[in-house]
């Protein structure tokens, strides 16, 4: 409620007065009077459409109406996601009160549906709902686990709802409202067979191929029910590696492969993470590896021809060997750092050059991971995000 009348005030900007009327009414609690008021005909003062104010106003009217138990909430928790249907990255403050609004429609609709006993639309929607999240909005992801576990206990799905408690305790270590279940030993046996700390945690000098596994096995739990939506997140390998094509690139750069690097990818083969990402962590062809150096001076050519001596000199001793992040937002190449060779084993650090990395002092060597270390920071990033 706070946060809709902060972002009336700082938003709404020039509106007329049956929807000041409905703003105040709102801001005392006087629903059917708010409900009354409160319009979509708001123009801004150059006599355009106010969208801000239009949103407001479909967020407004629900919180009404679910106040008023108004046969009219479903329509307007519809309405609401229409006016909060655009793309949510890059976490602007603008689009923190949007963020929040199409939650509270999806979680409405999530409860209408759960009442309706149309139950996979009301786990959709919860899940739509749990999905919008940001590290700069204050949201509280409590009452949507209540709510997707109570609908997966109701379709029989007992697994998906035990995964989701071990989730719920993981934020609220004393959440006593599934006490009855998890003082059961169906819920203990489960908890003993598929300990979501230890599949989040890993074990100590975990190879890539064995973090990996973990992170299906965290897929399979996550999705127990929706072997698609399994397939959509599941690491997919798209390309076998021949010794001869690695050696063929060593030659060409003067570099040698870490083991752990060469072992995986001639065992395993090239992956990324999903095969609905672009290039999330997609690592590279034996043909596409090359020096930082060269890529930068092929791909971003103003940048690179203003950095010193001393940085053209360290991006020479970088081999990207995969993208990024997806879309490419926060890491461009990830690279070997032959800086950080340890000649006794043959691995080095894993280096993350992001694309906004112009302005930087002279690269410094890296000593935080290797190959294995990297895919399992990586791993355990991708189950933080779920």
């Amino acid at each position: 409620m706070l946060k809709a009348i902060q972002y009336s005030n700082e938003y709404i900007g020039l509106v007329d007065k049956p929807m000041r009327k409905g703003i105040t009414q709102f801001a005392n609690k006087n629903w059917r009077k708010a409900y009354d008021l409160l319009h979509f005909n708001n123009k801004t003062k150059d006599g355009e459409t106010n969208s801000e104010a239009n949103r407001f106003t479909a967020f407004a009217k629900l919180y009404c109406a679910a106040q008023l138990e108004s046969n009219t909430a479903e329509n307007d928790a519809y309405v609401l996601l229409t006016y909060t249907d655009f793309e949510f990255w890059p976490y602007l403050k603008e689009h923190n009160f949007p963020r929040y609004a199409r939650r509270f429609a999806c979680h409405f609709l999530a409860y209408l549906k759960n009442e309706e006993e149309n139950y996979t639309e009301a786990l959709d929607f919860v899940d739509e709902a749990l999905a919008i999240h940001s590290p700069i909005d204050d949201l509280d992801d409590i009452p949507l686990y209540e709510q997707k576990i109570s609908i997966l206990l109701k379709m029989n799905k007992m697994e998906s709802a035990y995964f989701s408690i071990q989730k719920l305790l993981k934020i609220a270590v004393d959440n006593t409202t599934f006490a009855t279940i998890v003082n059961t030993e169906d819920y203990k046996k489960f908890v003993e067979a598929n300990n979501l700390n230890e599949l989040i945690k890993g074990t100590a000098n975990e190879t890539a191929k064995e973090a990996l596994n973990r992170y299906a096995k965290f897929l399979k739990l996550n999705f127990k029910d929706d072997i698609q939506e399994t397939a959509r997140y599941l690491p997919y390998f798209f390309s076998k590696v021949k010794k001869a094509s690695l050696e063929k690139i060593e030659e060409q750069l003067d570099f040698k492969f870490p083991p752990s690097y060469t072992k995986f990818v001639l065992e395993n083969g090239l992956f990324k993470f999903g095969r609905w990402s672009d290039n999330d962590s997609e690592l590279l062809k034996p043909t596409e590896i090359n020096t930082l150096h060269n890529e930068l001076a092929k791909q971003w050519t103003e940048g690179f021809n203003n950095l010193s001596q001393e940085d053209l000199e360290a991006t020479k001793n970088l081999i990207c060997f995969s993208y990024g992040d997806e879309g490419l937002q926060a890491v461009w190449y990830y690279c070997f750092d032959k800086r950080s060779l340890n000649p006794e084993t043959g691995e080095m650090a894993v280096y993350s050059f992001s694309q906004d990395d112009w302005h930087f002092d002279a690269l410094k060597t890296c000593t935080n991971k290797g190959f294995d270390e990297h895919i399992t920071s990586l791993v355990n990033e991708k189950m933080e995000e779920f």
